[in-house]
């Protein structure tokens, strides 16, 4: 697999569109964490979820492999932006209280990222596996649902580790699993939503492969859009999550 999220265009893009969802995500693991000296955010791109687990933990370091994501990280004075991989941390053993992933998990070696994390967690530590996804619905156009799969078609995704991750595979990794799974709602004007489907890694991998220009694909999803959300117009989109917590067995 290739991470997608390497280029300055990318990471430029993925900062101006991304809403927040972090806050809403570790709401949920809040009440499994045992301590609170120091957190972990694997992953981390522009650091969304870094600042937000900065909300609960004491210190955060955050890591990614993308220098140009770092370029466009969150400032802020209890975390700290450094080059890494998600399967090679440059952290002493049984460090963090607690290592988030969010939304990057599927782009990581699962076996040596599994192990990283129980040599990094402290005993009762937790591996809190955060992901939000669109769920491709406009609440009261139902039509909404074939502009995506013209699009997904149009921009397919590229190639990621899809299988599926729950109890049985989490237990032979050597960690215990709960998992919570929900749905919220995200306003979005058309510009915001152009905007977010640009941060895509089916958008991005178009761009940077030099298939389309990031002015294409806008004209693109402009066309595909305007008839729903014309004149400014605000409408919810539905958003679906899964917050996995695991800790070592």
């Amino acid at each position: 697999m290739t991470n997608p999220f390497t280029s300055p265009d990318g990471a430029a893009r993925y900062a101006a569109g991304r809403p927040d969802v972090q806050p809403l995500l570790l709401e949920r693991v809040q009440p499994f964490l045992v301590g609170t000296a120091l957190g972990i955010d694997v992953a981390c791109g522009t650091g969304q979820c870094s600042v937000a687990l900065a909300d609960l933990v004491g210190e955060v370091l955050a890591f990614d492999v993308s220098a140009s994501m770092l370029a466009r990280a969150r400032p802020h004075k209890r975390v700290k932006y450094a080059l890494a991989a998600a399967e090679a941390l440059p952290v002493p053993d049984h460090c963090a209280d607690v290592l988030t992933v969010c939304m990057g998990f599927h782009w990581f070696e699962r076996g040596a990222f599994s192990q990283e994390a129980r040599r990094v967690l402290r005993p009762g530590g937790v591996l809190a596996i955060l992901d939000s996804f669109f769920a491709a619905e406009l609440v009261g156009h139902p039509q909404f649902g074939a502009v995506m799969e013209r699009y997904g078609a149009q921009y397919p995704p590229p190639r990621r580790d899809s299988r599926p991750f729950g109890e049985a595979q989490a237990q032979a990794a050597g960690f215990s699993f709960h998992s919570e799974k929900l749905t919220h709602l995200i306003p979005f004007s058309q510009g915001q939503l152009v905007a977010y489907l640009l941060t895509h890694s089916n958008t991005i991998a178009v761009t940077d492969a030099g298939r389309e220009t990031p002015q294409q694909v806008r004209d693109w999803l402009d066309r595909e859009l305007t008839p729903l959300l014309p004149d400014g117009q605000v409408g919810e989109f539905v958003f679906g999550a899964e917050v996995r917590v695991l800790r070592p067995l």
